[in-house]
């Protein structure tokens, strides 16, 4: 081989592969010190928005609940007995909506918190603002009669879908 073909084949590659090689250690090692911050953070934020549809808990337990079939994310049960804060999750236009209810012993609703953060800003976005959601707050049994917005049906759909499945989920918890 000659160093002509060394200097333009070789060497750039073993160059590549070395630059290749520090970034993947790199990027592991940032990986490997990052990732218990963000789950930490997301377990806070969780606790968070669960405090805040359900207001006045004192804290909450993990109980078990069907979540394939019913699209649940998460339940729990707020240990002083206030109620239930189940998440649910349907899928909106853009991608999945995250809908967190707060559910009273009696199945109320009396909060709510929606994740529409992959919905179209403006158009979808709207099934996550506040007017949409006060129609949601003091319904229990199923929320099939609160229409769809106008311009953000999938959107809109995607919450009254998951706060169904919230709801179902309840039952299906409290008959245990």
């Amino acid at each position: 081989m000659t160093k002509e073909k060394f200097e333009e084949y070789i060497k750039p590659f073993v160059v590549l592969v070395g630059i290749c090689l520090v970034v993947a250690f790199l990027l592991a090692f940032t990986n490997s010190k990052t990732a218990p911050v963000i789950e930490r953070n997301a377990q806070i934020e969780a606790e968070q928005t669960r405090q805040l549809v359900l207001e006045g808990s004192e804290g909450f337990e993990e109980v078990e609940c069907d979540t394939e079939t019913l699209g649940i994310v998460s339940a729990y049960r707020e240990t002083s007995g206030k109620g239930y804060v189940i998440s649910a999750s349907a899928t909106g236009y853009g991608g999945d909506v995250v809908v967190t209810v707060g559910i009273d012993n009696d199945g109320t609703i009396v909060g709510m918190q929606v994740n529409v953060s992959t919905e179209t800003t403006g158009i979808g976005s709207k099934a996550g603002e506040d007017d949409y959601v006060q129609n949601f707050i003091g319904r229990s049994g199923s929320v099939d009669d609160v229409d769809t917005i106008t311009n953000a049906t999938y959107s809109s759909t995607a919450v009254k879908t998951a706060v169904n499945a919230a709801l179902n989920a309840f039952e299906a918890i409290k008959g245990e």
